[in-house]
């Protein structure tokens, strides 16, 4: 894992749960694990943006929200929808803030702009340690996250039963300390009342409740644990296949145990033989 959400995918944790048990009881080809193809449905709904016909996309993402609320994938193919679309519609940002400006009581529209302009302030920040990061990235990420912040504030007034605006703001708060008075620890509290099965919240914190953004392993294990609790079987092995790789990446990464890392890379792509992150681990940390 990187210490970015921005990936089209975003990223899942894992349980306390005997991993053994889990792999046996999930199928080696993991459905909740996308291909990178773009589906016909996916290019209609970044032509409707691009042609600015925002109420239509509004309705065929209401559809495909609640279509996605009541799979295994919830709240978590939502998110995977918004990103993938910003991608296909070639992430221009005025087109995102017409959006926004055009369809003011739209919650998608105003998840859109934050997810936008929070993406840019990971964008902004890079992949180096904090210390490494200059006086100038810190003022881009600041300025890009203020800009987000009120977007993904608005989207929460706009559907409080939803926790995705919650899962931009763990992210926010962890690279800043806190957004809005809270830390990432806070931010995944709210996301779980607002939404007890949410998935895409659950699944960033796995990266930022992480060991290098100070958290620790012990507390994604007592995280998942308990989400493991409200959710259906799928989503919850699924959580637990992202857990092996938070795990495979600390020791990878920051621990420099690519002993441990290459076991854990292959338990992940036991659990999910479709898993092409952690074939690339094991790849990478192969001796």
């Amino acid at each position: 894992m990187t210490a970015k959400p921005t990936q089209t995918l975003i990223r899942i944790l894992l349980a306390t749960l005997s991993l053994s048990a889990a792999t046996a009881t999930y199928a080696a080809q993991c459905p909740l694990i996308p291909d990178g193809n773009a589906t016909l449905e996916e290019s209609e709904r970044a032509a409707l943006l691009s042609e600015f016909k925002f109420e239509a996309l509004d309705k065929e993402l209401a559809r495909k929200h609640k279509k996605n609320l009541s799979s295994s994938g919830g709240d978590l193919l939502t998110m995977r929808d918004l990103l993938g679309l910003q991608q296909l519609s070639l992430q221009e940002e005025n087109v995102m803030r017409m959006w926004a400006d055009q369809q003011p009581k739209s919650f998608f529209a105003q998840l859109n702009a934050g997810l936008y302009y929070g993406n840019k302030a990971f964008g902004a920040r890079g992949e180096a340690p904090a210390s490494s990061v200059t006086g100038s990235q810190w003022n881009s990420v600041k300025q890009l996250s203020a800009k987000a912040q009120p977007y993904l504030q608005k989207a929460m007034a706009l559907d409080a039963r939803s926790a995705l605006p919650q899962t931009m703001l763990i992210g926010l708060a962890a690279m800043e300390n806190q957004v809005g008075g809270r830390t990432a620890a806070q931010w995944l509290q709210a996301a779980d009342q607002a939404d007890p099965k949410n998935l895409a919240a659950r699944v960033n914190a796995l990266n930022y409740l992480s060991p290098r953004w100070g958290g620790s392993l012990e507390g994604l294990d007592q995280m998942v644990s308990q989400a493991v609790k409200s959710l259906p079987s799928a989503s919850a092995s699924y959580l637990q296949y992202n857990l092996v790789l938070a795990k495979a990446s600390h020791y990878e990464v920051v621990d420099k145990d690519k002993s441990k890392a290459q076991a854990l890379y292959k338990q992940a792509k036991d659990m999910c033989d479709n898993s092409e992150a952690a074939r690339a681990g094991m790849v990478r940390t192969y001796q």
